[in-house]
């Protein structure tokens, strides 16, 4: 087990990274969505470099997402549609400035991948607001435990049962996220199932159509929205 002890400057930093995330937080809630902020802004754990993580835990109208690229609290860069792999939802990625990253279900999410935010530590608008920080393992497959003058970090390796239990998740998940990330570490970063990226001033619904043609797992999973 090691001890992270953080200086002035990373605090600041991650006061400032909480700050943007804030702003996002209420954008989506004047939308009338909620938003979980994760990753190592809601663990504590930031760098240079550190996105800002939001993801919509419930599925979204296409409008609704066209009204959060028209009202985003930063530039918007891109808008990418993604089916990550062929049992995952489809999603909207919006990419804005100063690292900040949205992502929208528009069709349904399975429990596993809402379980995913737990795995690598997620806050709910509320747990911000309070500036909470929780544990979560990071990509290097360390579990960030937060303390008051930093954090301890340790291997999850041989230890997916504790690790699970400290989360609150299925071991099962543990494992699939060490199977991933080891593989990633072995032969690289792996491309999505299928992806578009479009414009900020593209409907997102043309943008759902164009991954519906390229793929026929998109396709099937997005019938129901009529695209």
């Amino acid at each position: 087990m090691r001890e992270v002890r953080y200086s002035k400057e990373r605090w600041e930093l991650l006061r400032r990274l909480r700050r943007r995330a804030r702003r996002v937080i209420e954008t989506l809630s004047e939308l009338g969505l909620e938003g979980w902020v994760h990753g190592s802004v809601a663990r504590g754990d930031v760098r240079k470099g550190s996105d800002v993580d939001v993801f919509v835990p419930h599925t979204t109208s296409p409008h609704v997402v066209d009204a959060l690229v028209e009202s985003s609290p930063y530039p918007v860069l891109k808008v990418v549609a993604t089916l990550p792999t062929p049992r995952d939802c489809v999603r909207v990625k919006v990419l804005m400035e100063r690292n900040v990253e949205v992502v929208v279900p528009v069709t349904a999410p399975s429990d596993r991948e809402l379980e995913f935010y737990d795995f690598s530590g997620k806050l709910t608008p509320r747990e911000l607001e309070r500036d909470e920080r929780v544990p979560g393992v990071d990509k290097r497959l360390r579990m960030i435990e937060p303390r008051s003058w930093g954090h301890v970090e340790y291997s999850i390796i041989g230890r997916e049962g504790e690790v699970a239990a400290k989360l609150g998740i299925s071991t099962q998940l543990v494992n699939e996220r060490i199977k991933a990330l080891t593989r990633r570490d072995k032969v690289g970063v792996q491309g999505v199932h299928a992806k578009v990226e479009g414009p900020p001033g593209e409907p997102t619904v043309e943008l759902l159509r164009r991954l519906a043609r390229s793929n026929p797992k998109a396709a099937e999973k997005l019938a129901e929205l009529g695209v």
